[in-house]
């Protein structure tokens, strides 16, 4: 299944949305929970770009000692 970039921005706004509401107005355990689900996905996220960069940065040096 491919989802479009129309669709994609309207769902993480709509998550970011009732997030924000669930969290820091009504207070709820499932707001919580949706705050400590973005903070893991924001930290998988940084570390996978890091692993792909570092991925990209040796392979070029190992194609680069080769000739």
């Amino acid at each position: 299944m491919k989802i479009n970039k129309k669709q994609f921005w309207i769902l993480a706004i709509s998550y970011a949305a009732v997030t924000f509401i669930l969290n820091n107005v009504l207070h709820t355990t499932i707001g919580s929970f949706l705050m400590q689900l973005s903070s893991l996905s924001l930290a998988l996220g940084l570390i996978l770009f890091t692993y792909k960069i570092l991925e990209i940065l040796i392979k070029q040096f190992i194609y680069n000692r080769k000739k």
